[in-house]
């Protein structure tokens, strides 16, 4: 770059900073009362626990549906009739065919309720990761610690179509087969 037209950008950048007004936070008054607004904002916020659903297909549950809720701090007046940011622990308990899985973690969703008051009716993305315990019930002769793994799985929905995948490890470890991979496809989170 040539010497005249650094010095010609140096000038143009120091009469824009001469134009530019102070800002909000330069004064002391003002930037209490913003923290003020900040904390007064925070302090109109509940904590609501609602409701979610899962259908889904996969190994080694083979189908299962699953009910959970979502903790999550929200402004008062927001009623989720639109997309709202849930972000919190996860509470799931999902029965299926082939065994039952328990499962706590943490999640964000983007979600509406439309009109139902505790329950989420359109998952739009979410994501989750959850500790999990998996008893599976398949009419072997081993014992329940046996057919009990527990894990970790992660979760992701979009648009309503939920994928999931885990690793588990057995309980109690007997010889071969100590650890499965968890995998599934479905609706709903």
């Amino acid at each position: 770059m040539p010497r005249s037209s650094t010095v010609a950008t140096a000038l143009l950048m120091g009469c824009c900073l001469f134009f530019v007004p102070e800002t909000v936070a330069s004064d002391p008054v003002d930037a209490r009362s913003l923290i003020d607004l900040v904390r007064q904002e925070d302090e109109r916020r509940e904590t609501r626990w609602t409701g979610f659903h899962r259908f889904r297909v996969g190994y080694p549950q083979t189908v299962s549906a699953g009910l959970g809720v979502v903790r999550a701090r929200l402004p008062e007046s927001w009623e989720c009739v639109t997309s709202c940011p849930f972000r919190g622990l996860v509470l799931q308990v999902e029965p299926g065919i082939r065994g039952i899985q328990l499962g706590a973690g943490f999640a964000t969703l983007m979600a509406e309720k439309h009109h139902l008051k505790h329950f989420l009716h359109d998952i739009h993305v979410a994501f989750g990761v959850k500790g999990v315990v998996l008893h599976r019930w398949d009419g072997s002769e081993r014992s329940a610690a046996e057919r009990t793994f527990a894990g970790v799985e992660f979760s992701y929905t979009v648009t309503r179509i939920n994928f999931s995948i885990g690793t588990l490890r057995r309980i109690d470890r007997v010889p071969g087969g100590d650890w499965i991979v968890s995998a599934g496809f479905g609706w709903g989170f």
